[in-house]
């Protein structure tokens, strides 16, 4: 009987080693620091417009501003935030129909190497307020 639990218990143990191999490894997300804001240009919300933080390795992060400017970026699906480190910002209009941009965007802010933003992302919550102008 002493024998069989014994066995008993090690194949549990094995088990739930096995199990554990499977969830939760090592995950590929780098650590992310939450970040929201409002854009706005000339002093009156931007709307509809994508905001694109891109870090100086890795993936982009980005958001959608709503009818009052505002935006919180999404790293990959379900993932909020964006990758902590320096970080360039563009902007661009969705090619969605149904969310148009309320004005067009300066080719300084244009999301790829021509923006002249930069910020920092840094561990926790974020605050990025962008108030662009036309001139």
């Amino acid at each position: 009987m002493k024998l069989s639990a014994k066995i008993m218990s090690i194949y549990v143990l094995f088990a739930l080693s096995f199990v554990s191999l499977g969830c939760g490894g090592a995950s590929d997300q780098p650590d992310l620091g939450t970040v929201h804001g409002t854009v706005s240009l000339d002093g009156e919300p931007l709307t509809g417009v994508i905001v694109i933080f891109s870090p100086e390795e890795g993936r982009q992060s980005v958001g959608v501003t709503d009818e009052s400017g505002a935006y919180e970026l999404k790293y990959t699906g379900e993932s909020l935030g964006a990758k902590i480190g320096k970080h360039t910002v563009g902007f661009t209009a969705s090619d969605d129909e149904d969310v148009k941009a309320s004005a067009a965007i300066p080719p300084k802010y244009a999301a790829g190497a021509s923006t002249e933003l930069t910020v920092e992302v840094k561990a926790g919550d974020n605050t990025h307020d962008f108030d662009l102008s036309s001139k």
